[in-house]
């Protein structure tokens, strides 16, 4: 086995981020502009997500607050509604806001870059090429959805927690977990189902550090910046609608869009959330009445509720699309073209990661946010656009594979082959 090199080795060199960078940029350009040659106008929004925080950011522009097409004004976390607000009074407005999606996701596969970096830099330069060429990741970047900036936030979040606690010999500094907390924020203020996620970012950081004091402090303290940056919308959400709420009055009609006596897996809000039982009802009272729905629905027959989560995970990890309009036999070829080897490869780098180099850590924090939204889209609804998020650490691990068997490909005769990457944790 060769020497594990030093840092200063797995370093990627600017020219290799920027390269990612342009070439993800690139392709999400590309298809982002061919996708708009062919829509009925320029403002063409595909799906009634993208109409909602549109609807919203425009109204946040306006000065009217942050309202949705109910007239409610806690529906929705409000930074990515607040990120489209100035393009919402922009000629071709749709199509610049279109933009910087895919700027943000040519972001992501650099980020990607960066943390695959600091287990091996070649596993770097993989992991970054698999996220720029990534057919669902660049299709995502035209739509007016929080998954791009979310994805690119939180392999932030991922790289800031790995280059803190990766040497556990020494602790980590007051200003690592500022931005760890800071990250977290942001994760959150975009999509609050990341929560959770965030959360146990945090206690990874303290176990990492194996409990040392001034780690469990600083991991208590990322925490508590987490919590002091959502008091001004929690209490701007008791202002405006009589209602301390930390996160969004969206969690009640989610979980019961996933559990509700029609429930197929997917989302269908059309009609639920006007229907006759909530008319006239305040957001406040229309959230609790869809929780209290949801649960008693949940206890009333558990089993059906399992049975849906199978077919929830199934949506999820589906390796073509789930949307009728996306099923053309082309479409199918090329999405099971690219997840199914991915798939293969992923677990193939989680056995060389985790029994070859014996790094069970690294391999449990790449897995953890694939296990998290896993977890939470086997209660609420799965679709393909939930396990996005995760996606970028998969690939690392299928960058890890890629590396080793290149290795051992490549290695000469009466030499000791190093077949695993220099993962250097």
């Amino acid at each position: 086995m060769q020497p594990i090199p030093s840092r200063a080795s797995n370093t990627l060199s600017w020219s290799t981020y920027l390269c990612i960078f342009v070439i993800a940029l690139t392709l999400r350009a590309g298809w982002g502009v061919l996708q708009w040659v062919r829509a009925d106008g320029a403002t063409t929004l595909e799906f009634p997500d993208e109409e909602q925080y549109w609807g919203m950011a425009g109204s946040l522009w306006r000065g009217e607050g942050l309202v949705d097409e109910l007239g409610f004004r806690a529906t929705r976390m409000p930074l990515y509604p607040a990120i489209l607000a100035p393009f919402t009074d922009l000629p071709h407005g749709v199509l610049m806001a279109r933009s910087l999606h895919w700027a943000l996701g040519a972001l992501a596969a650099a980020l990607a870059a960066a943390l695959g970096g600091l287990f091996d830099r070649r596993v770097g330069v993989v992991a970054g090429l698999l996220i720029a060429f990534d057919p669902f990741l660049i299709f995502f970047s035209s739509l007016l959805l929080t998954e791009t900036a979310f994805i690119a936030a939180l392999l932030a979040l991922w790289w800031s927690v790995w280059a803190a606690t990766r040497d556990r010999a020494r602790p980590i500094p007051v200003r690592a977990w500022v931005v760890i907390g800071l990250l977290s924020s942001l994760c959150i203020y975009l999509r609050e189902s990341s929560a959770g996620l965030v959360i146990i970012a945090l206690v990874h950081s303290a176990v990492s550090s194996r409990f040392v004091r001034r780690s469990l402090v600083g991991a208590v303290g990322a925490g508590a910046l987490v919590v002091l940056s959502l008091v001004p919308w929690a209490a701007r959400n008791q202002h405006v609608t009589g209602d301390w709420c930390w996160l969004t009055h969206r969690g009640g009609i989610s979980l019961y869009d996933g559990v509700r006596p029609e429930a197929t897996g997917g989302s269908d809000l059309g009609e639920v959330k006007r229907g006759e039982a909530v008319a006239g009802l305040d957001e406040v009272a229309w959230d609790r009445h869809f929780r209290r729905e949801a649960w008693k629905e949940i206890r009333s027959d558990p089993r059906r509720i399992l049975s849906l989560a199978t077919v929830k995970l199934g949506r999820m990890w589906n390796p073509v699309p789930n949307v009728a309009t996306y099923q053309s036999p082309r479409m199918r070829l090329v999405s099971a073209a690219w997840m199914i080897p991915l798939y293969a490869l992923t677990a193939g780098g989680i056995v060389v990661l985790a029994i070859q180099c014996r790094e069970v850590r690294v391999t449990v924090f790449l897995l953890l946010p694939a296990v998290y939204f896993s977890a939470l889209h086997s209660v609420f609804v799965g679709s393909v656009r939930y396990r996005l998020p995760a996606m970028p650490m998969l690939e690392i691990l299928a960058a890890v594979f890629i590396v080793a068997a290149y290795n051992r490909w490549t290695a000469r005769p009466g030499r000791d082959a190093m077949r695993a990457p220099n993962i250097q944790a």
